[in-house]
């Protein structure tokens, strides 16, 4: 149930959203952020918060659980999966995807597979095939998954089988995603409630602050996969950080602000002495 303090920050972020929007699409009509949207605006790692987090899980990797704990946090990271769609790939599929240079996601594994009928009875779409580009980066984790694996099962493996096990040699489940994330944020000095969805939207914040591309906003779509591109627009608006920095600019920023009268003044006072 929305807060108060929810509709707030929604309506604070009308103006600088329409902006953005703007100017991607002048044509278009700019819309207004939802709260759902305005929680994704906060639920994504800044790149301190990343360097962090992977850096703690580094120091650790001696360790096979945390250095299987590594390579799929950077897997996740570089893919922008949702962690259903990544629970489910198996070796397989991974050594498929180096051989092509793609990591294929069908449609049953996908969010929204198992339809349920809308308030009004109608069938929501189901899913299409989604495939994800494998970067170096992604590319790397993957190798480092599929031998992590071995050193945790210790035995020759089919390709039906999952890429993640546990330390029983069995695949990890959401759950198990999630506490041991959260288990690692906690560790590395993050904010409380980091899941592995943060990952996903940390993804889409890396294209959409850092690619050169002519429609960043298309690039998050392709990505991500997502079906209408609307849902990709919730990363156009301005990142927690540069708020937070223009607000701590303002205020500490007026206050020691250096200017030219108060430099002669400070001349005169050496040339006087």
């Amino acid at each position: 149930m929305p807060t108060f303090r929810d509709w707030l920050q929604a309506l604070a972020a009308v103006l600088v959203f329409s902006t953005v929007t703007s100017a991607i699409d002048p044509a278009a009509p700019a819309e207004l952020p939802r709260i759902g949207q305005e929680r994704t605006m906060n639920r994504y790692l800044t790149e301190e918060e990343q360097t962090k987090l992977l850096w703690t899980l580094k120091l650790h990797s001696g360790d096979p659980l945390a250095a299987r704990d590594y390579a799929w946090v950077r897997a996740l990271r570089h893919s922008g999966l949702r962690i259903q769609e990544f629970s489910h790939i198996s070796v397989g599929d991974a050594l498929a995807a180096l051989r092509s240079g793609y990591l294929f996601v069908p449609r049953e594994h996908r969010k929204g597979w198992n339809r349920k009928p809308t308030q009004d009875g109608k069938l929501r779409k189901p899913p299409k095939d989604h495939s994800v580009y494998l970067t170096d980066a992604l590319r790397r984790a993957l190798q480092d998954l599929l031998k992590c694996r071995f050193e945790l099962t210790g035995a020759d493996c089919r390709e039906f089988d999952p890429l993640v096990v546990s330390r029983h040699g069995t695949a990890m489940s959401v759950r198990s995603y999630q506490l041991r994330l959260s288990a690692w944020a906690e560790k590395a000095g993050l904010p409380p409630g980091v899941s592995p969805h943060w990952l996903r939207h940390t993804r889409a914040m890396a294209i959409m602050q850092s690619s050169t591309a002519r429609d960043p906003r298309g690039v998050v779509q392709k990505a991500l996969g997502h079906a209408d591109i609307r849902s990709s627009g919730v990363y156009t608006q301005t990142p927690r950080e540069e708020v937070e920095a223009a607000l701590d600019e303002i205020d500490v920023g007026a206050a020691g602000r250096v200017t030219l009268a108060a430099l002669r003044r400070a001349f005169y006072g050496r040339a006087a002495a």
